[in-house]
């Protein structure tokens, strides 16, 4: 078991954190780029955070791009507004502060809990209570008065504001870090708005916690006269903005998902609960890559179309110009997705609010295991699905003690 709960100290308390092996990471073509796309999960985050740890670890720095949602923006925050050696500090430091130990007594004498059994579940049901009782540091607190401000909310996410405003470098962020793309929802209209430092957008804290603002659990946050929830409402994993963008050479997409699609028959009503929310945010993904998938085709066959062109077609104005779009769009992308596998007794329904510490710990070492495994499938492109022609696929699962 020591495996899951390997500790450094930081401000006296142990920290979430995990340990780190060097590993090499597979060499892009040249001109390639590499995108990250993180999604939402409120406390599942952890493993994103443990996810880019391995990342730095093999590459010693941040992706080209990094587009996310929700608790994944927060990540995004803090990697693109930190020094690029003090990123996974930053992160660490984060986490800890958000950790819990519920049962500290039980946890002095007897050490951490196991990784399943009824003491875990106890556990794991414990941090879920408290957090929905009274917050979480640096993330969201109850609402003083219900239905009180912008929106009817449960709790209110000006902890996060002002702990990001702490921790972050926003000049850094919006000028010397990645490229930033964060979402988030209109709640009046519905629509998908992005805040990206490479359209002008100049992300400050309240950026971060409107992309987080999950209706009705977190109060939406006003910007400029519009009132902005959690994007996850609209794209919780906003894979489609990195591969939409055109030109730019071979592209390598990691994405980390914090839902997984394939799971067991519930076998009770607070298993139909986690089910549903699973199905709900993973199959976003699933529609995303089928669209993509066609679009490859599509472009495969218009290549394949322009090819037989005789030479007067080729010289229309018109046809060239559509011609050039073509080429534009048809660049080789490699996707790695990286779904998180929940431990056997995580609190079901409340595994968003499971701010344990041996749980967050978890979490963060699953994700450095999958994205271990993802950079080394990321060197063997002939074991990928190939959806269409130039568009490959590798999907892996990590959660506690194993990654597939």
């Amino acid at each position: 078991m020591d495996q899951f709960h390997s500790t450094e100290h930081v401000s006296g308390r142990r920290a979430v954190t995990g340990d780190a092996r060097r590993i090499t990471p597979p060499v892009p073509a040249p001109g390639a780029r590499q995108a990250l796309v993180l999604s939402g999960g409120i406390a599942l985050g952890a493993f994103e955070a443990g996810a880019f740890a391995a990342l730095n670890e093999a590459n010693g720095g941040a992706p080209d791009w990094i587009a996310a949602a929700s608790i994944g923006a927060v990540n995004a925050a803090i990697i693109a507004g930190n020094p690029p050696g003090d990123r996974i500090a930053a992160l660490r430091r984060f986490w800890d502060l958000t950790a819990t130990d519920p049962t500290p007594v039980t946890t002095a004498m007897l050490g951490p809990p196991p990784l399943s059994g009824a003491w875990r579940r106890a556990y794991n049901d414990a941090a879920v209570l408290q957090a929905l009782m009274f917050g979480r540091p640096g993330l969201f607190r109850p609402q003083a008065m219900l239905g009180v401000g912008t929106a009817p909310a449960l709790y209110d996410l000006a902890p996060l504001i002002d702990h990001l405003a702490a921790c972050v470098d926003f000049d850094r962020l919006n000028s010397t870090g990645p490229r930033l793309t964060l979402v988030a929802t209109d709640v009046v209209s519905g629509e998908r708005v992005t805040f990206d430092t490479a359209h002008g957008t100049r992300i400050g804290p309240e950026h971060v916690a409107a992309s987080g603002a999950l209706l009705p659990l977190f109060a939406p946050v006003a910007i400029d006269g519009r009132l902005f929830a959690d994007g996850g409402l609209a794209s919780n994993t906003p894979l489609d903005l990195v591969m939409d963008e055109p030109g730019g050479g071979a592209l390598q997409c990691l994405v980390i998902d914090l839902f997984a699609r394939s799971g067991s028959r519930p076998r009770f009503m607070r298993e139909s609960i986690t089910r549903a929310a699973d199905l709900a945010f993973s199959n976003q993904t699933l529609r995303q890559l089928e669209a993509r998938t066609r679009e490859h085709q599509l472009l495969a066959l218009l290549t394949r179309l322009a090819e037989r062109l005789p030479p007067d077609l080729n010289d229309d104005a018109d046809i060239s110009d559509m011609l050039g779009q073509v080429r534009e769009r048809s660049r080789e992308t490699t996707v790695v997705s990286i779904v998180y596998r929940p431990g056997p007794d995580e609190a079901a329904p409340g595994k968003l609010f499971d701010f344990s510490r041996a749980t967050l710990t978890e979490r963060w070492l699953a994700g450095e295991r999958g994205m271990r495994d993802a950079l080394q499938r990321l060197a063997r492109p002939d074991r990928a699905t190939r959806l269409a022609p130039g568009l490959l696929l590798h999907e892996l699962e990590a959660g506690p003690g194993q990654a597939t």
